[in-house]
Order: structure tokens, then C-alpha cells, then sequence
């Protein structure tokens, strides 16, 4: 069960691959591979990246269990290196594209370009949605964190995580 240690690209392998596929057409793993690409959430493909790599970068590469999830049958374990380094290339080719074409830029309220790890400071009072204090002008956040959405950013404050519209912060 070596495997489990990568719940992403387990999930991926079991999911993707079907019986019906394999050995029937060289490039059906591609188009699934494609086809996940194209369709799972950003989060999700970078997980299934970071594992593959490091499996492949694994000195004890689980043979038998990758072909077991993936319904697929390696004849060695240099052969099941080359399968998955294809099919991770077009995962990590639709993540580099995304990021050159789609790569959207979290501004603060000044229009400076933030990123992840950076200070702000709150430019307005704010009220805190089930919290018991507000936060004021003028508090500094260190280390905030970039989500998906480029006009919020989330942050820890006094013990609690936030997500913060960037139209009140500003880049200290």
C-alpha cells in the first residue's frame, strides 16, 4: 500500500484509467490524461503533479500497486517510469499554460501587485463576521496567503484564519 502515501495521484489513477482503455489505443491515457487536465480544479492537478513527481523520485517505485490502480500491466519498472512521466507531462503542460495565459494578478488597494508571504495593513475599520472584535485601521498582517479568488486574500489574525477583500488592504 506504498501507494496511499499520495492520495492525489491514487485518486487520479483509480479514477482515470479504465479497463476498456488499456492496450485498445497508445494515446486513450493521453486523452484521459487530457481530459483531467482540462476539468479538475487547479489544486487538485498540482497535487496529482507534486505526488507523480514524487513517486517517480521514489528509490522503491511500487510497480505491481501503480498498475494495479492505474488497470494497467508493466512489463518492468523502467517501463512504468515512462508511462507515468507521459502522463504527468500533460497534466504539467496544462498547469504551465495556465499560468502564462491566465495568471491573474492580486492587487491591493493601491494597485501593487501582491504575493504570497507579503505584508499588508488594513486601511479601514472592518467588522469580523462572528468574531468578537473588529479589525482597525492600521493593523498589519504578516504572511497572508493567495487564494483563487484574485480580489481576496486569506491570513491569520490573533488565531483566526480570514479572508480579506484586497480593496482594504494595502502593501506595506
Amino acid at each position: 500500500m506504498k501507494l496511499k502515501r499520495w492520495p492525489e495521484l491514487h485518486s487520479f489513477l483509480s479514477t482515470c484509467f479504465s479497463d476498456g482503455d488499456a492496450g485498445v489505443d497508445a494515446n486513450a491515457d493521453l486523452r484521459a490524461a487530457e481530459s483531467f487536465a482540462s476539468s479538475a480544479p487547479l489544486a487538485r492537478r498540482q497535487g496529482v503533479a507534486a505526488q507523480g513527481r514524487a513517486l517517480l523520485s521514489d528509490p522503491d517505485f511500487p510497480l505491481e500497486e501503480l498498475g494495479t490502480e492505474a488497470n494497467r500491466w508493466f512489463g518492468d519498472t523502467g517501463e512504468a517510469r515512462d508511462w507515468l512521466k507521459s502522463v504527468l507531462g500533460v497534466i504539467e503542460s496544462s498547469l504551465a499554460g495556465e499560468s502564462a495565459e491566465g495568471s491573474v494578478q492580486v492587487k491591493d488597494s493601491n494597485g501593487a501587485v501582491l504575493s504570497e508571504g507579503d505584508t499588508v495593513q488594513v486601511i479601514k475599520d472592518l467588522k469580523v463576521r462572528g468574531g468578537s472584535s473588529d479589525l482597525k485601521r492600521g493593523t498589519t498582517i504578516k504572511k497572508i496567503h493567495l487564494i483563487d479568488d484574485p480580489e481576496a486574500i486569506e491570513c491569520r489574525v490573533e488565531g483566526s484564519t480570514l479572508v480579506l477583500k484586497t480593496c482594504f488592504l494595502k502593501k506595506v
